[in-house]
């Protein structure tokens, strides 16, 4: 499945704002954690191209096993690709990705709010060690990558968000402990 959002860094202030414009499409609240691995016979490096990741995420309402691959264009965030399959125990999965010889490679910890309008999920994340931030993900109909895009940044001005975060969670992470 390909999946293009934008992510925003934002204050509690405006993610009081957000959630009072979006207060109507409100639809859950969780608290996910994720851990990503690293494979044995490589390292999921960043490079002009992108990123993989591989990530078992647990939360009340669904645990899944993720394989994602970022892809920039021109050192950028274009869109990435993601294969998920749920799992009834992430625990037993963590385990088994050890015994074969994956490495933990981060935990990163949010409390997530989730809103539903048309044709957009728009989430606030609490992130542990890193801040709030606000992701708008398209969940419309099949459009070309360039007018998803635009209509997520037109989404995005009506939120009063402007500054696009050109990095996830997990690069962000890396980059303040600097791993």
């Amino acid at each position: 499945m390909k999946e293009i959002e934008l992510l925003f860094k934002i204050d509690k202030e405006k993610a009081e704002e957000i959630r009072q414009k979006l207060k109507e499409f409100f639809t859950e609240r969780v608290i996910e954690i994720d851990t990503y691995f690293y494979p044995p016979h490589k390292d999921f490096l960043v490079s002009e191209e992108g990123r993989e990741n591989l990530r078992v995420r647990k939360s009340k309402n669904k645990n899944e096993l993720t394989y994602k691959r970022v892809i920039y264009n021109k050192g950028q965030y274009s869109h990435s690709i993601e294969k998920s399959v749920e799992i009834s125990d992430p625990e037993k999965i963590i385990e088994i990705l050890k015994l074969l010889g994956f490495r933990i490679h981060f935990i990163v910890s949010k409390k997530r709010e989730t809103f539903k309008e048309k044709k957009f999920k728009i989430t606030i994340d609490d992130v542990k060690n890193l801040g709030i931030f606000v992701e708008i993900e398209w969940i419309g109909p099949k459009k070309s990558n360039k007018e998803i895009k635009k209509e997520c940044i037109k989404k995005a001005s009506e939120l009063g968000l402007e500054k696009i975060q050109d990095k996830g969670y997990l690069r962000l992470l890396e980059e303040k402990l600097k791993i």
